[in-house]
């Protein structure tokens, strides 16, 4: 398969910058990142998951901002391995993480490899970041880069995640919302909670009515509310498949027959159980629900074959 793009895309030339990170083709431990700029100080949003990888994304972060990146404040959206495992990587100069509460020790114990779901020879050295430099965002943390700030802002309850955080940069109207909102592939709903999800596109919506919307997975949407729109109907439709039915496998083929355009669909069925134990009151044995994305792809993912090799950079 042809190596993985990150697609280097400025969304603001004066200070503060803002740039997105945009990776394609959107597959698995394939992420957007992004940085914003400002004269004493960038913020990272989240980092890669290979050490090569990550370290082209902090080479091309020095590149547009030579002097600022000498004081980097990783934020973490997530403690998903393709969002933070590259984080000791990206601080190996020094520097300080922002994460949830809840993805703070996940982030601190370092890289997840997912052994029972992927096989990978491409990882590299990744070391965990020093215990020291991760903090927790409880509520909302401006940080002040000079010149330009970054709102960090924890999402209230479970989503995605039990842990999210997204970045806004309110000059640009700039919203990271790291993997609150997928573009082009199926969501991956498994360790969060879907009626959360929906609460959080709702406070999401609410709370930055941004210009310009940097999902976590797939391209930059401007203006953004279409892209969350269409995550809106997907968790709807999810609750609303398995009101009164659990033939998950024939719900799965329903849903890649309504997205079929969408990457990844051996997801749908780990959606569609997470969906049903939601609201059924159930407690989602989650590893089920790997196995059968697992199965439904046939068996264990081959990251080398989807990452290729090194990544090649474009400019837009």
């Amino acid at each position: 398969m042809s190596a993985v793009t990150a697609n280097i895309v400025p969304l603001r030339h004066a200070r503060p910058g803002v740039v997105a990170y945009v990776k394609s083709p959107d597959e698995w431990f394939v992420a957007n990142s992004g940085w914003i700029q400002g004269s004493e100080g960038v913020a990272l949003i989240d980092t890669c998951g290979t050490e090569q990888a990550t370290l082209e994304l902090v080479r091309d972060v020095r590149k547009y901002a030579p002097e600022s990146a000498k004081r980097l404040t990783v934020v973490v959206t997530h403690a998903h391995g393709e969002h933070h495992n590259g984080v000791g990587v990206a601080l190996r100069d020094g520097g300080t993480v922002l994460a949830a509460p809840e993805s703070v020790e996940v982030v601190k114990a370092g890289p997840q490899t997912y052994g029972n779901v992927f096989t990978c020879t491409q990882w590299g050295v990744l070391e965990p970041p020093e215990p020291a430099a991760v903090r927790p965002v409880v509520g909302w943390r401006r940080l002040d880069l000079g010149d330009a700030v970054a709102d960090v802002v924890a999402v209230p309850g479970t989503a995605h995640t039990a842990g999210d955080l997204v970045v806004y940069e309110p000059r640009s109207g700039t919203l990271f919302t790291g993997d609150l909102v997928f573009i082009g592939s199926t969501p991956m709903a498994v360790h969060g909670s879907i009626p959360g999800w929906l609460d959080a596109l709702a406070w999401l919506q609410d709370t930055f009515r941004p210009r310009t919307l940097v999902p976590g997975h797939g391209p930059v949407a401007t203006p953004g509310h279409s892209a969350v729109h269409a995550m809106r109907v997907y968790l709807e439709w999810l609750l609303e498949a398995t009101s009164r039915n659990r033939d998950f496998s024939k719900l799965a083929t329903q849903a890649s027959l309504r997205w079929p355009t969408w990457r990844n669909p051996e997801r749908h069925i780990g959606n569609l159980m997470r969906a049903y134990a939601d609201q059924h009151g159930r407690k989602l044995d989650v590893d089920l629900a790997i196995d059968a994305v697992i199965a439904a792809a046939g068996g264990r993912i081959d990251l080398d074959y989807l990452l290729g090799a090194e990544p090649a950079r474009q400019i837009s």
